[in-house]
């Protein structure tokens, strides 16, 4: 059955064009911010692993020990 009403105002079921953008593009910015975050995240993480791996204290820098031979 044909509508009187053309597309851009027959009834949708859903909220009207603007906000289905608005919404849209919030979505696709949380998942961009949603990915930084998640890389930062496993950055962090790599970096645990690496300072664990190679033996140097939680609490500070190695120690660097240099002898000049005279």
């Amino acid at each position: 059955m044909p509508s009187d009403l053309p597309a851009s105002e027959a009834p949708s079921g859903g909220a009207p064009r603007r906000q289905r953008g608005r919404a849209a593009l919030g979505v696709a910015v949380l998942v961009g911010v949603g990915s930084v975050v998640t890389l930062a995240a496993l950055l962090v993480l790599a970096a645990t692993a690496a300072s664990l791996a190679d033996g140097v204290p939680a609490g500070g820098a190695p120690t660097v020990t240099v002898t000049y031979e005279r």
